[in-house]
């Protein structure tokens, strides 16, 4: 009876000490080799760092690490952390409570984000990225940092885990999706790897896609229940999405496909020079985005439409013009010959609400404006390819020594826009992918312009039909107004405004009906 107390005792040391053996006879559940690399690489290396794919159990793992390292250290402590504390709760801890609910050995009752196991000094807890006084304090102690989403994490707060890694048994795990090529997450892959244990989770190195390269999974048969929806482990990464998003973020080159290359192929994107918005840019929005819903307060609205033919899409996106944090409110697209009755039932409701609705004028876009305006809509026909007015008054900052055309000046506005994470409600992956697309040149004289359509084409880039109607909608700023009543516009002799469709704003005359200062709180 002793020898079999003494094996027990030394079967379950083994268990407890092997992270990859706890998951699988404490945990219950089933890993995949490079999750069982990942584990044993945290239990031995003080700094490990892990860029994914989408849908390769990135987060699983990170679960199991944070409850092994628990019930491996009767005083270990666990701090984990995300780019926003919405997440904390709803991706890691998520899965922290799921993976502890199936586990064969009960877990004491978790909170949201925190776990105590054996008392005071053995617990794990969500920390927000906020305030870097929050990591203080855990000095001198058996501590695993586990930051998910590494690239969305704020810099300074590196510094504050740096100051808990100088003492004690520290060991530090950064994961997430390479999206931005700098900053800490980039450096642990690049110029501080001799430090970092680095994996990389290529979505074809998962059980799913195996064995597979990308033309094998286009040669296969893409009806419904065919070969590419059978899939040994249905909750990573599907050969099918795979099969689809090649054909949504592949544009012929690595370097023309960041999100491909990012997303699915878990590498960092090549930096160009030349490229007018960041992925990193759009990734935080996006982000931003699934944490907060956006409200739509009742304000006036704009609405973008690029007009498309056969084989491209029409798309309409309505926004808030709010000047310092605008907001996308719906978007709709639509392909066939005639789309007209599409974009007309989808703005109805937004009718009365909406100040302009700037329409490509070019080609089709002129008589599909046309119609719009027949059925009441305040319809303004862009130009996007007319040189920009120019205001001397301005000097070196006249937009006309800074820009060809009026589509440049109004992309730099979306870029300086996202640059400032100040837009509200980008969701949609294709438009991401198709602003994250967008080159940019210089003339002669300096002034920007972007690559031409046809020249994007060449490099396997579609037209950016979604990018198009948002650079409508929000390119040109909202005009500042103050609040002026009915009763003062009887009193005062003012000319009725004339549309006018060469006009940047659309309308002569609004400049002697309002005059430029700030109403109400939108801006608009």
């Amino acid at each position: 009876m002793l020898e079999d107390a003494k094996r027990q005792a030394e079967d379950s040391r083994i268990l407890f000490h092997d992270p990859v053996l706890f998951a699988k006879h404490i945990l219950g559940v089933k890993l995949w080799d490079r999750q069982r690399q990942i584990l044993r690489a945290i239990r031995k290396d003080n700094r490990t760092a892990v860029k994914a794919s989408h849908g390769t159990g990135k987060t699983f793992t990170l679960a199991i690490a944070v409850l092994w390292w628990l019930t491996r250290y009767e005083n270990g402590i666990v701090l984990t952390t995300s780019p926003t504390f919405r997440q904390v709760k709803t991706q890691l801890w998520a899965e922290i409570r799921r993976v502890a609910s199936r586990s064969r050995c009960a877990f004491p009752k978790l909170k949201t984000t925190a776990l105590k196991l054996r008392g005071e000094e053995n617990f794990a807890i969500g920390l927000s990225t906020h305030q870097a006084e929050n990591f203080q304090g855990y000095h001198g102690k058996q501590v695993l940092i586990v930051a998910d989403e590494a690239p969305g994490i704020q810099e300074e707060i590196w510094d504050a885990v740096e100051g808990v890694m100088a003492g004690g048994k520290v060991h530090l795990v950064l994961a997430g999706n390479p999206t931005c090529a700098s900053g800490k997450f980039f450096d642990a892959f690049n110029r501080e790897r001799s430090v970092w244990q680095c994996f990389t989770i290529d979505a074809f190195a998962s059980p799913n896609l195996a064995g597979l390269a990308i033309d094998d999974l286009l040669q296969m048969d893409p009806a419904e229940g065919g070969p590419l929806d059978k899939n040994p482990v249905p909750f990573l990464a599907t050969r099918r999405w795979v099969y689809d998003h090649y054909g949504m973020w592949w544009h012929g080159d690595e370097t023309s496909s960041p999100i491909w290359m990012s997303r699915v192929r878990g590498e960092f994107p090549t930096l160009m020079e030349n490229a007018l918005i960041k992925l990193a840019w759009l990734e935080r929005a996006k982000n931003r985005a699934r944490q907060q819903i956006v409200q739509d307060t009742g304000e006036r609205l704009v609405a973008g439409v690029d007009v498309g033919g056969v084989d491209s899409e029409t798309v309409v996106y309505v926004c808030e013009p709010n000047r310092t944090s605008p907001k996308i409110i719906n978007l709709g697209a639509w392909r066939g010959e005639d789309t007209r009755g599409h974009a007309v039932a989808f703005l109805r409701p937004y009718h009365k609400r909406l100040a302009v609705v700037r329409v490509d004028a070019d080609g089709v876009g002129h008589n599909f404006g046309l119609h719009l305006r027949d059925e009441g809509f305040p319809v303004q026909m862009v130009h996007v390819g007319v040189p920009v007015e120019e205001q001397p008054n301005l000097k070196m900052e006249d937009p006309a020594r800074r820009f060809v055309n009026r589509k440049a000046q109004y992309y730099q506005r979306i870029a300086d826009i996202l640059e400032h994470d100040a837009l509200e409600g980008l969701i949609d992956d294709l438009t991401i992918d198709q602003l994250s697309s967008l080159r940019y040149e210089l003339d002669s004289r300096g002034r920007m312009k972007i690559e031409s359509k046809e020249k994007a084409r060449e490099r396997g880039v579609p037209s950016p039909d979604r990018a198009e109607a948002l650079m409508l909608a929000l390119g040109e700023p909202p005009p500042l107004m103050e609040w002026t009543s009915i009763g003062q516009l009887q009193t005062q002799s003012r000319p009725h405004p004339v549309f006018d469709e060469d006009s940047p704003r659309g309308y002569s005359g609004l400049g002697t009906l309002l005059k430029s200062r700030k109403w109400g709180p939108g801006g608009f």
